[in-house]
């Protein structure tokens, strides 16, 4: 069965769906346009953002429309692998760009069963401790620290149910939201090196102009939620890390 590719991408952002389909179809892989969220006339939506909440937990007050946008993008896309039949589905927003390496490490993703989103591309180094190995001199990991972006990961149908479910009202960033395994329990994993990378063309945003944050350094709840998710981080990515690590003795130790 064919891993479907979905492909995030505004109607007005042609240059940037013509540089990732040339892309993609020079690596042999087909993709699903799925039309990006304006994020205008939802930022005060209760239904979609929890300003209280937002506020609490970021630098500003409320979310850009392009961050909404963003975000509700990216469960759009959830929605288009539910509605298919397809296991699990790869989606990249149309400033990525795939890497020769790609399409082993999909081959290999998909006779795995030991995750429920894979990072192919972020920032930060993020800790990766590896528990299994892909195609290429790839690697499977489990992060311990934070990772940030939504430019390409692969998702199969429990996380994007689970995220469905857990994601709206939109509180912080789509990146952050989704990265909560201590609160969701998907598997999260990474792989390393990355075989996604960002496109020239990205250093132009989408997400709109560059607002005043509030200066929210200093605030304590902030400081202190921000360091309790990163506490609960590295206590599940150790967690995991053992779980792989029993899962693979046990695989191995087994009788065939």
């Amino acid at each position: 069965m064919t891993i479907p590719i979905y492909v995030i991408n505004l109607e007005k952002d042609a240059e940037r769906l013509t540089s990732i389909s040339t892309n993609l179809g020079a690596l042999g892989l087909a993709f699903e346009r799925v039309p990006a969220v304006l994020g205008a006339g939802y930022t005060d939506d209760p239904h979609t953002v929890d300003l209280r909440r937002y506020s609490r937990r970021n630098r500003r007050p409320k979310p850009r429309n392009g961050e909404v946008g963003c975000y509700l993008s990216h469960l759009r896309a959830y929605e288009r692998l539910l509605s298919s039949e397809h296991p699990w589905c790869v989606i990249l927003e149309d400033d990525a760009e795939c890497l020769p390496e790609l399409p082993g490490v999909l081959t290999e993703l998909g006779r795995r069963d030991d995750w429920d989103m894979a990072k192919l591309f972020c920032f930060h180094g993020g800790t990766p401790v590896p528990v299994g190995r892909l195609a290429g001199g790839q690697r499977l990991c489990v992060h311990l620290t934070r990772t940030t972006s939504t430019a390409g990961y692969a998702i199969n149908r429990r996380a994007a149910e689970t995220l469905l479910r857990a994601l709206l009202p939109m509180y912080t960033q789509i990146d952050h939201a989704m990265d909560r395994p201590w609160e969701t329990g998907l598997r999260i994993r990474g792989v390393r090196p990355l075989p996604v990378r960002l496109a020239p063309l990205s250093a132009v945003t989408t997400l709109g102009g560059k607002d005043k944050k509030s200066s929210r350094n200093s605030n304590p709840g902030l400081v202190l939620w921000r360091g309790s998710n990163e506490a609960s981080r590295v206590m599940n990515g150790i967690a995991e890390c053992a779980r792989a690590l029993l899962a693979t003795r046990w695989h191995v130790q087994s009788p065939p």
